[in-house]
């Protein structure tokens, strides 16, 4: 029931994955470098009214076509988006201290990410996909339903901010570093090609898994494949998989603290999800998706792909993932074995509060780092 691409009609800018991709590839069109360039100059020749610290990589028009995505390249919507976002940037609150450089400068909310990570049990960054996306993990079956109906809104907001920043000011610039190394696109495209061949090609949930042809001379696409300094060539998305093993209909109490944490990312950080992988979905999930569907964008919808258990999530994984990085509640385990296959650890935990894994522990290092306060020190241990 869940296997299929969920999406809205093509006509709003839906399709299904690309021949040259296991991902959902957003249908640009033909001229939207000249959209880009009509919208960036609605903010000074130069685009110079875009604050700098809100483009990853202090690109700017990278950052412009993101928020036309968003929009379905309406200039005009994607023009008001972008500067209700410049204000918001100065104005969003939490407790007393007021806008997104203050919040980082001031003394780290230690409390609100402690709760936070018992709510939603996650790795902001786990590791590199085989395309070379950086990686978000979440396990939202083990997180804390009755906290997530207490705590307070702005403990969402709040570390919906330090991920977002986070992901803007460096897990970005250091996978599209990465990126740009390893070849940029036309690397990006084999790399595919090897991690289907790798996991035996065919289809996975009826997504082909091979490689694409060069994009024609003279295109857009093929600029950007034999430029590496093309400035909107960025490695500027995440693959966010979602583990939903233990969810049940109690998750629906939890429901404002997704729309919370969708009207803080969603606006003000949109497109840097490139794929979102549901798995071990349950029975009553059908009736979950029923309730959250409508709160996502058509774009966004379209870049979910939903898995029960079984051997074809695992192969989906398999497309994306080194097998050492599939997470061992996510690898089959062979019965009789010692030590459990995949990997161990890979988000927080509930029920162990002084758990980080690798990822956590980096975005804690960079809270303090961006704190002036004299009492900024880690509590976790």
């Amino acid at each position: 029931m869940f296997s299929s691409w969920f999406g809205g009609d093509k006509a709003e800018g839906n399709a299904a994955p690309s021949a040259g991709s296991v991902f959902h590839e957003y249908p640009h069109p033909d001229n939207w470098s000249q959209i880009v360039d009509e919208l960036y100059s609605r903010f000074g020749a130069d685009g110079e009214q875009i604050p700098l610290d809100m483009c990853p990589c202090g690109e700017r028009k990278p950052t412009v076509r993101r928020f036309l995505v968003a929009r379905k390249y309406k200039v005009d919507e994607a023009e008001k988006m972008i500067r209700d976002t410049m204000v918001w940037r100065q104005t969003v609150a939490v407790g007393d201290v007021r806008g997104i450089d203050a919040i980082l400068a001031g003394k780290p909310r230690w409390d609100l990410l402690h709760d936070n990570r018992r709510i939603i049990p996650a790795s902001p960054f786990h590791c590199y996909a085989k395309q070379g996306y950086p990686v978000y993990m979440l396990r939202l079956g083990k997180g804390d339903g009755a906290l997530a109906t207490t705590a307070p809104e702005e403990c969402h907001v709040y570390c919906s901010i330090v991920r977002g920043e986070h992901l803007s000011k460096i897990v970005v610039p250091e996978a599209t570093k990465r990126y740009k190394a390893a070849g940029g696109r036309r690397g990006q495209e084999e790399r595919m090609q090897a991690a289907a061949a790798a996991a035996g090609g065919g289809k996975v949930n009826g997504v082909a898994a091979t490689a694409a042809p060069a994009p024609p001379a003279g295109t857009d696409a093929a600029a950007a494949a034999a430029n590496l300094n093309d400035p909107l060539d960025l490695m500027d998305k995440q693959v966010v998989i979602v583990d939903l093993e233990g969810i049940g209909m109690s998750a629906l109490r939890c429901l404002w603290v997704f729309k919370t944490i969708n009207s803080v990312a969603g606006y003000n950080y949109p497109e840097l999800s490139k794929a979102i992988y549901i798995l071990n979905s349950p029975s009553v999930f059908e009736y979950l998706w029923s309730a959250i569907k409508p709160l996502l964008a058509a774009h966004t919808q379209s870049k979910i792909r939903i898995f029960q258990t079984g051997p074809e999530q695992y192969k989906a994984l398999q497309l994306i993932l080194e097998d050492d990085d599939i997470p061992d509640y996510l690898t089959p385990q062979p019965p009789g074995q010692g030590s459990p296959k995949g990997h161990v650890g890979s988000v927080t935990d509930c029920e162990r509060p002084d758990h980080r894994p690798e990822g956590v522990l980096a975005l804690d290092t960079w809270v303090v780092s961006q704190s002036a306060h004299p009492d900024k020190a880690c509590p976790f241990k």
